[in-house]
């Protein structure tokens, strides 16, 4: 957790578009099977959407994104696309996903794992 905690003002959050969209679909599949309460939910999608994030929506990005999904043997896109974004942007991946930062390695995408 130590390293979600020393991003700045001054450092920039980006992500794919899909990225308040997926986190919606999770906050409502949690409330779904009562692993959090609802008004929880809500509290923290609201607070979601209110994150300083600089959303990508660059078409160009979906063909690396299938490359991307495609050399790991991934059935799906999603996080190809943010694979996809950060090597785009030249930024570093923060995630609490095991997978995806050992994807990212594999790439030579900065990452950093998040606990």
């Amino acid at each position: 957790m130590a390293r979600w905690n020393s991003i700045t003002d001054t450092d920039e959050l980006v992500a794919p578009h899909l990225l308040f969209a997926e986190c919606t679909s999770v906050l409502t599949r949690y409330a779904y099977d009562k692993q959090i309460e609802e008004s929880r939910a809500r509290a923290l999608l609201q607070a979601l959407v209110q994150l300083p994030v600089r959303l990508v929506h660059i078409t160009s990005l979906y063909p690396p994104a299938f490359d991307i999904a495609r050399s790991l043997g991934r059935k799906k896109a999603y996080d190809a696309l943010y694979l996809a974004t950060a090597e785009h942007e030249s930024a570093e991946l923060l995630t609490v996903d095991g997978g995806m930062h050992d994807a990212s390695r594999r790439l030579n995408i900065r990452a950093t794992l998040v606990r």
